[in-house]
């Protein structure tokens, strides 16, 4: 019974890797194989981290209270995720109503990196692993297993980074892009429910 959650918990902590590939792909940024699987497992890394730490803690609480615990994380982070972007989407359309001159100005500036470079990289397997933390120790605690889990994130994190970077023109990808944090906030919330009930 482990593979939806794990698979729910791959997709919801890769969802950032989708956006990172699409923003890339819109700027003609190139994410190298290599580049992409170095970050991808730096990502693994982080999960197992997270992942292994809640199995730690989880025996230290009384019975049931653990999962309990960890379900409740779940919920309020997928909570926290969907606020994020509806205060973020207001303030966008504040910010648009000020200036309409801005998104062309930076398109065209960020065009001339033609692919990631060595610092970007790292950069952006620290971020992509540091939004794993949080999700990681509170699915652990909710009773996800590591190996599942750290599966499934290393495979949607690769597969989501690939697609987003090399269809990063698609307007269906660009909308995707724009709801990755009330899509994995809805899947948290549904993960949470999941290992609380059953």
């Amino acid at each position: 019974m482990q593979l939806i959650p794990s698979l729910l918990f791959g997709i919801s902590a890769s969802l950032d890797a989708l956006l990172v590939g699409v923003s890339f792909g819109l700027r003609g940024v190139h994410i190298r194989p290599l580049q992409n699987l170095f970050i991808s497992l730096i990502a693994l890394l982080g999960t197992c981290l997270s992942v292994g730490l809640g199995g730690l803690v989880t025996p230290l609480l009384p019975p049931m209270m653990g999962n309990c615990v960890g379900s409740l994380i779940l919920m309020l982070l997928g909570i926290y995720y969907i606020t994020k972007w509806i205060l973020t989407a207001l303030q966008n359309q504040v910010q648009d109503h000020r200036s309409e001159s801005d998104p062309p100005a930076l398109i065209s500036t960020e065009q001339t990196l033609p692919c990631l470079t060595a610092p970007q990289v790292l950069l952006l397997s620290l971020t992509l692993t540091a939004n794993n933390l949080g999700i990681g120790l509170s699915a652990s605690m909710a009773g996800l297993t590591l190996i599942p889990a750290a599966t499934a994130t290393c495979i949607c994190s690769v597969l989501f980074l690939y697609l987003g970077n090399h269809l990063g023109q698609c307007r269906l990808l660009q909308l995707i892009g724009g709801l990755t944090d009330p899509i994995s906030g809805l899947l948290l919330v549904f993960l949470s429910l999941i290992q609380l009930f059953f």
